[in-house]
């Protein structure tokens, strides 16, 4: 199942859709672009600074982050020419109904390179995208 990172969040962190994530994700292995690891260490730090996750469990939320990875229960896609091309194509097919972001794109690129089941994200953006790309999304 591939996922971004509004649902990585909702899955290390106890947040409003958490329990919905957790339960489309089961057990299974997660896949993602490797931006994630970049979004999900800026959204633990945006965390930290609102007073919503204190230093401590920062740290312990990034270590087991970094273990998922390790062990390939996240497994992490690497970005090439082709996955940036094809971003920019996304953008130009979802322009002007949706005004995706890059890392957006970038993901959803990602995911059409890949077989990694469906898409998960409570990203709205992205999940129009996705409806208009006619992308399978877990819900």
């Amino acid at each position: 199942m591939y996922v971004d990172t509004s649902v990585l969040v909702k899955l290390f962190l106890r947040e409003e859709d958490s329990d919905k994530c957790e339960a489309a994700v089961g057990r299974s292995t997660l896949v993602s672009s490797y931006l994630l690891r970049c979004e999900f260490r800026s959204a633990l730090l945006r965390r930290v600074a609102l007073g919503t996750v204190a230093e401590s469990q920062k740290e312990e939320v990034w270590q087991e982050f970094e273990s998922n990875v390790a062990d390939k229960r996240i497994v992490l896609v690497p970005l090439d020419d082709l996955v940036v091309k094809e971003a920019a194509n996304i953008l130009d097919l979802t322009y002007p109904h949706v005004h995706l972001r890059t890392l957006d794109a970038l993901h959803l690129a990602t995911f059409v390179s890949l077989d990694a089941g469906p898409l998960l994200t409570t990203d709205l953006r992205m999940r129009q995208a996705a409806r208009r790309l006619d992308l399978n999304l877990a819900f």
